[in-house]
């Protein structure tokens, strides 16, 4: 299964303005919650979510692409 993104986001930028979280789950069942701000720093704000998401490899499966994504409200900073 190819990578998916659940949200109305396009680029990093835009979710960084909506203040979300990036909640990744692998196909192998790994799921980690991401501040917007580390993943910002990893791609930088004009890059495609699409093109993040394929970019990230599991730290368990040790896969690329193979992960859906979606946004989460950040409560507690």
């Amino acid at each position: 299964m190819p990578a998916k993104v659940e949200g109305p986001y396009k680029t990093l930028g835009e979710w960084a303005v909506e203040r979300a979280d990036m909640r990744i789950v692998c196909e192998c069942g790994r799921t980690i919650n991401v501040p917007a701000d580390k993943i910002l720093s990893r791609f930088g704000r004009d890059s495609s979510v699409q093109q993040a998401v394929i970019r990230l490899r599991c730290s368990t499966c040790r896969r690329r692409g193979h992960a859906t994504i979606s946004p989460i409200s950040v409560l507690k900073r």
